[in-house]
């Protein structure tokens, strides 16, 4: 018996998703708001980093001032004449000078204008000559060639501003003193001479130069 075809289940219709809204836009003051809140934040970030290594620097300068030229080489000159440098720092451990130039003969002297003003006096040559003062702590106070000296002789004196008053004070009235005065911000500092040479057969006669430069108490 045939019997009658049962009739198909139909699914029930499944409900549709709403959709989705959409992005709302930013108006123009609230991207400027957006903007301005993300460059402080980066500014703040900056001004934090800069702290951090603002403070680690002052922590080791107490490290780094004592590898400071001034003072590694304050002891030389202490016999009255200049002394002699290598290009790459001597077997004390000392470090080279700035500037270094493998074509010239340095020698330096370390002042300490505690005890009185210092006196520098060098001869002349066939070779370039010229001497720098350099202050405790980096950079150059005065400096000056052979082309300024008097019969063959460059010479000039280092002091303090005290100091320097004081010798004007003392000065004869009405006689103007010949001797060429240098005023030291610091009371600790390098006098460093160089000397050229032209060839590398001048080599010796460069050494010699530089290391004739005497640096003494002043009378």
């Amino acid at each position: 018996m045939d019997h009658e075809a049962a009739p198909l289940a139909r699914e029930a219709p499944r409900p549709q998703a709403a959709p989705l809204p959409a992005p709302a836009r930013r108006s123009w003051p609230q991207r400027l708001r957006a903007a301005a809140a993300r460059l402080t934040m980066t500014t703040l970030a900056g001004l934090m980093l800069a702290a951090i290594v603002h403070i680690a620097t002052v922590l080791l300068i107490p490290t780094l001032s004592q590898r400071d030229a001034a003072r590694a080489y304050r002891q030389f000159g202490a016999e009255g004449h200049a002394q002699l440098v290598q290009l790459t720092g001597n077997a004390e451990g000392t470090p080279s000078l700035q500037e270094a130039d493998p074509n010239a003969a340095t020698a330096v002297c370390g002042y300490d204008l505690t005890a009185g003003p210092i006196r520098v006096a060098a001869r002349t040559g066939a070779l370039p000559l010229g001497i720098t003062l350099q202050r405790q702590g980096g950079g150059v106070i005065y400096a000056i060639t052979d082309r300024a000296a008097i019969r063959g002789v460059l010479e000039f004196l280092v002091m303090t501003e005290a100091q320097y008053d004081e010798r004007v004070a003392n000065d004869e009235e009405g006689e103007t003193s010949r001797e060429l005065r240098v005023v030291s911000d610091t009371t600790r500092g390098l006098i460093v001479a160089r000397v050229l040479a032209k060839r590398p057969s001048d080599r010796g006669d460069a050494e010699a130069l530089a290391t004739g430069v005497q640096c003494g108490l002043a009378n």
